[in-house]
This record gives structure tokens, sequence and C-alpha cells, in this order.
């Protein structure tokens, strides 16, 4: 049975180290890897009308930018069997309720966070993730220089 890697990417880098990280696992084990973008959005109620009646942001034109970026990033990983997956609400939540619902054996994921205010005033999305995941999760953080 191959292992299945769930690693979520934020897309602010198309290579970030995460996804490295992961697709050397995944050559040496022979795993699948799984990249999944959360569009973080919380709808909300405008005062006021906007243009064609289109919300902001517009998710249609959101999810298909990041759909070609993860698609770029798959394919960066050559050999490696990939596939991509777009989630839309809260990304701890949604990656969480993706490892449960999809089986993944370990969660690979960024340490993000270089605000130690906004870390401690909401928590980062690793440490939410590492809390309540229901398989092994695996941080990888920038090195220091």
């Amino acid at each position: 049975m191959t292992r299945k890697l769930l690693v979520p990417v934020d897309l602010a880098s198309e290579e970030p180290l995460e996804l490295r990280f992961a697709a050397d696992l995944a050559q040496t084990t022979g795993a699948s890897v799984t990249l999944l973008h959360v569009i973080d959005y919380v709808p909300m109620l405008l005062p006021v009308e906007l243009p064609g009646g289109y919300p902001l942001p517009q998710i249609d034109i959101v999810r298909e930018a990041a759909a070609k970026k993860l698609e770029r990033m798959a394919a960066s990983l050559g050999r490696v069997q990939s596939r991509t997956m777009i989630e839309v609400g809260g990304a701890a939540t949604q990656i969480v309720e993706v490892a449960q619902r999809e089986k993944f054996d370990q969660i690979i994921i960024g340490s993000h966070s270089k605000r130690a205010v906004a870390r401690l005033v909401l928590g980062s999305v690793a440490d939410k993730v590492a809390h309540s995941a229901p398989c092994p999760v695996t941080i990888v953080r920038e090195p220091r220089h």
C-alpha cells in the first residue's frame, strides 16, 4: 500500500521547504504527495451593493489562480506521484478535515510564523494542525542564519 503524504502550502513560494522535504521522503519511500491549498475565506455581509453582484474576494478567480500555481508545484516533483486539492475555509480546520477524510498517513507542513505576537494571539496553523491531526505531523522550519 502506498503511503499518502499531505503537504499544505500557502503559495507564498513555489519552492517551499516542506515541499522539498516531502519530495525527498516520497522518493525514498514510494509515497504519493497531495498538495493542498486552503483559501482562507470567511464570508461577510457588506453594507453596500457591489457592482454586478460579485462577492469579494471572488472565490472562483482565487481558486483558478491557486490551481495553476499548485499544478506548477506538482510538476516540479518530477516522478513523484502527486495530485492537488483546494479547499475553502479556516486553514487548520480544513487541513485536519482533509487528513481525516482522505486517510493520509502523514502531514508535512511548514512553520512560517515570523511574528511572535501573531503566533501568541492566534496560534500558528502548524501548531493547531499538530495538536489535532489524525496522523503524524512533521513541521519543517526555515534554518536559522
